[in-house]
């Protein structure tokens, strides 16, 4: 019987590149620019000066641009397809940026006017003046360097390079700077000069690349779309760990009420045996300590009675009251009996039940309250015992 394989796709990062050509393949050009309002987009225009001044088509240049918002003039730089090999090109598809080694310059500071800044790559040298205040350069020359160029050799192309951009008043040498794209889902590139970085965004850095611009407006929108992509990717993620994690906090408390209920089951019978239990301790204690004490309630309230009034019926109606029904022939009598009742501090309230008049008697219903110190509930009570003759 035959073995089966199952070869899985491994899932591997693509490489960011970052191409930097040297200057010295490129004619580079300073273009005024118009009004946007009045001339359109400065690409249309930078566009548009190009079919004037390049030696080739078009459609088989590489070209690019660097100006400023409202700037009056931009540095246009562009080269023949054919002067790149289809092995330097071959990589140039994806990679994120493909733009001379002046493009660099994009991050420095505007300088004062008449300062040229000088590049030493290992093809070539390059002089980049800036005229104005601008911040764009208005003036490049560059050479190429050969291997064998000695350190004199490269001193007198410098010197020619600064007295073809001339008027500088200020020259500055600056080292070569390396170029790499950001980290993975974020939108920029880092240069690095001198032991300092800086950072550019993509789109403020596109119009230097020289790769055809219809191509490199598709590559911004699936870029663009790739990001949301990716936002909504991590977003479901992250709802689909929170939604296991609810899951789980679910399963758990759910576990913790069963587990909980079962506990209850088991100790329900012995909480109540505990609970029957104290219930008649309790219960004992009150038939030992706490029992009715009828006779001293009605000797009580047999003390004020006046004699008019003459008790028929009493009922101790719990531990702390008294139910009396009574007559008299003085109805005024039932008053006095009554204030005389809620005035005693071994009472704590007096209620007439029923009060009825029929000719010269009145009967009545009484219902007196005792105070709960109104009898020694501490002493021991001895058991009672009944002797029958």
């Amino acid at each position: 019987m035959s073995k089966l394989s199952l070869k899985l796709p491994v899932l591997q990062t693509r490489t960011r590149e970052v191409m930097i050509l040297p200057d010295h393949r490129f004619f580079m050009r300073s273009v005024a620019l118009a009004d946007e309002a009045e001339a359109g987009p400065v690409a249309d225009q930078v566009e548009l000066a190009l079919e004037g001044m390049a030696p080739f088509p078009l459609n088989q240049t590489l070209w690019g641009y660097w100006a400023k918002p409202g700037g009056d003039h931009a540095l246009v730089f562009a080269t023949y397809q054919k002067r790149f090999t289809a092995e330097e090109v071959e990589d140039w598809a994806d990679a994120e940026w493909v733009t001379p080694a002046l493009s660099t310059l994009l991050v420095e500071s505007a300088p004062a006017p008449a300062t040229t800044f000088i590049l030493a790559g290992e093809e070539s040298i390059t002089a980049v003046h800036f005229g104005d205040a601008s911040g764009v350069p208005t003036l490049v020359r560059a050479a190429t360097v050969e291997p064998e160029a000695s350190e004199s050799d490269i001193d007198k192309i410098r010197e020619q390079l600064i007295r073809e951009c001339g008027g500088s008043t200020s020259v500055r040498d600056l080292k070569v700077a390396t170029v790499k794209a950001g980290e993975a889902g974020t939108d920029e590139l880092i240069i690095s000069r001198g032991g300092e970085e800086e950072r550019v965004s993509l789109d403020d850095a596109q119009s230097l690349d020289v790769r055809d611009h219809t191509e490199l407006v598709a590559r911004r929108r699936t870029r663009v779309r790739d990001s949301w992509l990716w936002r909504g990717l991590v977003a479901a993620l992250v709802a689909i760990l929170l939604a296991g994690i609810a899951e789980l906090s679910l399963w758990g408390t759910s576990f913790y009420q069963t587990a909980l209920n079962e506990q209850v089951q088991v100790q329900t019978p012995i909480v109540n045996e505990i609970e029957t239990a104290d219930r008649l301790a309790n219960r004992i204690e009150e038939l030992r300590t706490k029992r009715l004490r009828p006779f001293e309630m009605i000797d009580i309230v047999a003390s004020l009675k006046p004699d008019s009034i003459i008790f028929l019926r009493t009922a101790a109606t719990g531990l702390y009251s008294l139910e009396i029904e009574a007559e008299t022939n003085d109805a005024q009598a039932v008053n006095v009996y009554v204030s005389d009742l809620t005035d005693l501090d071994a009472t704590e309230g007096v209620e007439i039940m029923n009060l009825d008049t029929r000719g010269s008697i009145s009967t009545m219903r009484l219902l007196v309250r005792f105070s709960l110190g109104a009898f020694d509930t501490d002493a021991e009570i001895a058991p009672e015992t009944e002797e029958t003759e």
